[in-house]
């Protein structure tokens, strides 16, 4: 008569060392799941956001150029190509004699 517990032993802790590879496996992609989504909705919570407050941004326009303003009051965002536009329509202003100054040769 054989002894086959030795052998049913086995078999259960191979099937118990498969099922920790698959869960283990699993546990970690849905980790990286959650740390995906807990990063993206964090840039998504910063973006468009006033840094001092954290207001959402609201669109507004200054003289022809849509920016970015806080609604408290706190700063205007806009991009280089807004800067240099205002610069342009304003050549007496500070910032037209910051961008369009005489240059020293």
């Amino acid at each position: 008569m054989h002894d086959d517990t030795g052998l049913d032993e086995k078999l259960r802790k191979k099937e118990r060392a498969e099922e920790n590879v698959f869960f283990g496996r699993h546990d970690r992609a849905l980790v990286e799941k959650m740390r995906r989504m807990k990063d993206e909705s964090r840039r998504e919570l910063a973006r468009m956001r006033c840094p001092d407050c954290g207001e959402a941004l609201e669109r507004a326009a200054y003289y022809g150029v849509t920016i970015e303003r806080c609604p408290d009051g706190h700063g205007l965002w806009l991009t280089e190509a807004e800067l240099h536009a205002l610069a342009k329509r304003e050549r007496n202003s500070w910032i037209a004699r910051y961008f369009y100054r005489p240059r020293l040769t």
